[in-house]
């Protein structure tokens, strides 16, 4: 069995066929799915889908550049009611996305203001990070007592030590199927702190780029860890497996 820690099955992209893409998935041995959402209407979203599906969990958040893309402006009351409903299971996607960006302030405040969420209900956070991971281990040091995710990893080994040093899992999709940036971090790091993703519709793995991805994919993730670590799929299968529960109390 494997778990999918970051979808977005809430997307447009699966109107259409949604029903058979979470059947597809558990069919073929996923066994639960985290739908990570990222503003306000997609955390409400799901929330629905979760409670629809009894193998679908909800994470809540604000990601960094919702306001740049949909206009949401971040409400920590917004959040403090939906978080509390049943399955939510984390708090995010949150955190920092310095490319291309010139609101790091306000980018801060609203990672800061989710990390007192997550803290306040007791629920792990799922971190987004690009081009800003001095910023973000900053932040997380001074926040101090608290856990997550650090989601599609992006970063080198040094910066992996520093995330494994404060007790943070670092999260894969299909990205290391076709480069092998992160391949010593893969190897090297303890496998009771790695995390699957997929980040559907996005990051397909190597066989199915350019398509939309899907829950069902994780396997290619996994087959490709078990590939860089010289260890089996099984072992990867159930140790990502049982990370996922401990972390994220499934």
């Amino acid at each position: 069995m494997l778990i999918d820690t970051h979808a977005h099955l809430d997307g447009e992209q699966y109107d259409n066929d949604r029903d058979e893409v979470i059947k597809r998935a558990l069919e073929n041995g996923v066994d639960k799915i985290i739908n990570v959402s990222f503003d306000l209407k997609s955390a409400k979203r799901a929330v629905e889908l979760a409670q629809k599906y009894e193998h679908i969990f909800a994470a809540v958040g604000c990601h960094p550049k919702s306001r740049e893309e949909s206009g949401y402006v971040f409400n920590k009351s917004d959040f403090l009611e939906i978080a509390k409903r049943p399955k939510v299971v984390a708090i995010g996607e949150c955190g920092l996305e310095l490319k291309n960006s010139d609101d790091l302030i306000s980018q801060q405040e609203i990672f800061q203001a989710q990390i007192d969420l997550a803290k306040q209900l007791g629920l792990p956070l799922i971190v987004h990070c690009r081009d800003g991971h001095q910023e973000v281990i900053e932040i997380l040091a001074k926040a101090g007592n608290v856990k997550g995710a650090i989601h599609c990893f992006s970063g080198s080994w040094q910066t992996a030590q520093r995330y494994l040093s404060m007790n943070f899992y670092l999260s894969f999709n299909g990205i290391i199927t076709y480069a092998n940036d992160y391949d010593k971090v893969v190897k090297n790091m303890p496998l009771e702190r790695l995390l699957l993703e997929t980040d559907c519709p996005y990051l397909s793995p190597a066989p199915f780029r350019g398509q939309r991805n899907e829950s069902v994919h994780v396997k290619y993730v996994a087959q490709r860890v078990a590939e860089i670590r010289g260890e089996s799929i099984e072992k990867i299968a159930q140790v990502t497996t049982q990370n996922a529960r401990d972390l994220f109390v499934l």
